[in-house]
């Protein structure tokens, strides 16, 4: 059986066969940093609510979409940037026609399906 996934790959180069220490192992290193990450979670979050009531909404969603646009510029030059124009034209359309965004997602994922099936 070939795995897939990277990380599973790096741990049977590591450990060669995985017993059942292993996954005791893992799991209980799971279940400790799951716990230590929901204490931060919980906590932070507390000290985040107070702060972000302070920011310019405006401002974070302005600066999203800058660092989107040029992330999408980096990673794929104007090919990419075509192609976000195109999708945000896509999403507006149809958010203001009053078609549900299932419907979209739809006329967006059937293509593909075909495009990789057939």
């Amino acid at each position: 059986q070939k795995a897939r996934n990277g990380a599973i790959l790096t741990v049977n180069k590591l450990l060669g066969e995985i017993g059942i220490q292993e996954v005791l192992l893992f799991l209980g290193v799971a279940l400790i940093v799951g716990g230590i990450a929901a204490f931060l979670a919980i906590n932070l979050s507390k000290v985040f609510s107070k702060l972000i009531v302070k920011v310019n909404y405006n401002y974070i969603v302005w600066s999203i979409v800058g660092f989107i646009t040029l992330l999408t510029f980096f990673f794929d030059g104007f090919l990419g940037l075509t192609i976000l124009v195109t999708a945000t034209a896509v999403g507006i359309l149809a958010s203001s026609w009053g078609v549900g965004k299932n419907h979209l997602m739809g006329c967006l994922i059937l293509p593909v399906i075909l495009y990789f099936v057939l």
